[in-house]
């Protein structure tokens, strides 16, 4: 009886020993939510793994950074805060490719300096009279003549209402 005790006492320990500073971690399709198997996962730039056909992966507790490649999928790479027990991850034919803009072409510069102008045109003519201020939010906000206009439309149809009510009281 002894002799079991200290079998599994040991067994026990050898146990914990391999799972021990171990952490699973389960990759998804960001489309069908399904396990995806072979991505390979790095950890601090050192010895790939390769997850599972369930898509389970093991990974050490403590790291910097990791990164999961596959074929398929955008590369990720994380910080050791950033990584969840679950990851998705973004097949390709959804990513769009890398975009570098170098400089306007000329014919938007000169657009955007004539809508400068514009509205500093604009700006001058309803500057108030007086002590200057200046509100260029008031200058792009159409809302505000759309809704003087309404206002205005309002009250001429109140007024007529207004005057037939009377009428019909005489």
């Amino acid at each position: 009886m002894q002799i079991r005790k200290t079998l599994f006492s040991v067994l026990l320990m050898l146990m914990c020993l391999c799972a021990k500073g171990q952490r699973q971690i389960l990759l998804l399709d960001s489309d069908t939510r399904k396990p995806i198997k072979n991505v390979t996962v790095s950890v601090d730039k050192g010895k790939a793994v390769y997850s599972n056909a369930q898509g389970f992966v093991s990974i050490p507790l403590s790291f910097d950074t990791i990164r999961f490649s596959h074929v398929k999928y955008s590369p990720e790479m994380l910080l050791q805060t950033e990584v969840r027990d679950t990851m998705v991850l973004f097949p390709i034919e959804h990513m769009l490719p890398e975009v570098t803009v170098s400089e306007l072409a000329p014919e938007i510069k000169g657009l955007i300096k004539g809508w400068v102008a514009k509205a500093a045109a604009i700006g001058a003519a309803n500057a108030p009279k007086g002590i200057a201020s200046f509100d260029f939010a008031e200058l792009i906000d159409f809302r505000k003549r759309r809704d003087k206009k309404h206002l205005k439309k309002a009250k001429e149809v109140l007024s007529k209402w207004d005057k037939k009510k009377e009428e019909a009281e005489k």
